[in-house]
């Protein structure tokens, strides 16, 4: 992988364990999330008329669109559930298998015998933190679980919908605009207009958290058209190192040497899986 599409996806990486920092620590999910929305389509939208229609890639945006509203919607109730350093390690952990599982039957990118110890290592360090025994909820940490299964399947059709367009940007912005619409107004159906009410530093917040991982995952889907999709994945899990480090010590989080020791096995393993 070039040096310039690492670094690219490690600063992708901290923006993406910043933004999520900022939704578990919000005491207004809703607030936020419609607000997450309401920033992406509105930073993106403007662009549409430069970029053209992506004839070649509808499917795979509108596809990717829909697993991005589910995503969203778990991910709140997640951190309504569950500490960002104990759903975050485990949502993210998930994915990178499931994503090198994906590439190899989509796009036949095989796993060899390092990629298999990173999947034992992710695995481990899974089962480490989720048996954990002290203030963890069994449902949070199930939807901990979807949200890996979800973010697996919305990256592996990203990756080829980048590809099948061959313009990232032009996909990004489609795809970003109509999840971002999507969500602001699936939000003002079920809270209204009171939804987007509330403290103007927590709108600020929450519309740069959206401008944030607008720009985070658009590193990614470049990074995927040029680089394997596994190791792009992988690499950006060190995404969940970052997040540990924003739970325990800006969100004053809980520190525990299990947790800690399943958050570096699962760090290990995605990179085992890049690696590979």
């Amino acid at each position: 992988m070039p040096l310039v599409v690492i670094a690219a996806v490690l600063f992708s990486a901290i923006l993406h364990a910043a933004w999520n920092g900022l939704l578990r620590q919000s005491t207004n999910r809703s607030l936020t999330v419609g607000w997450i929305g309401a920033s992406t389509f509105a930073v993106c939208v403007p662009f549409l008329p430069f970029v053209g229609l992506p004839v070649l890639s509808w499917p795979f945006i509108l596809a990717s669109a829909a697993l991005h509203i589910v995503y969203f919607g778990l991910l709140a109730e997640a951190y309504k559930l569950n500490e960002l350093s104990f759903a975050y390690p485990i949502a993210r952990g998930t994915s990178p298998l499931l994503v090198a599982i994906g590439g190899f039957i989509v796009a036949s990118e095989k796993p060899d015998i390092l990629q298999a110890f990173g999947i034992v290592a992710v695995v481990a360090g899974i089962a480490i933190i989720g048996l954990e025994s002290k203030q963890w909820d069994r449902n949070g940490f199930l939807i901990a679980l979807a949200i890996g299964a979800v973010i697996s399947m919305y990256t592996v059709i990203d990756g080829m919908g980048a590809r099948k367009s061959g313009l990232p940007t032009q996909y990004n912005l489609w795809c970003f605009s109509i999840y971002g619409l999507a969500v602001l107004l699936i939000q003002l159906f079920i809270g209204g207009r009171n939804t987007f009410r509330g403290p103007r530093k927590d709108i600020c917040l929450a519309f740069g958290g959206g401008v944030t991982s607008v720009v985070a995952y658009s590193i990614v889907t470049w990074a995927m058209v040029h680089s394997p999709m596994g190791t792009v994945s992988a690499l950006r899990e060190t995404s969940i190192l970052f997040a540990a480090g924003i739970g325990i010590f800006f969100l004053k989080e809980r520190f525990s040497v299990q947790k800690l020791l399943g958050g570096v096995a699962i760090a290990f393993g995605a990179c085992m899986i890049g690696l590979g």
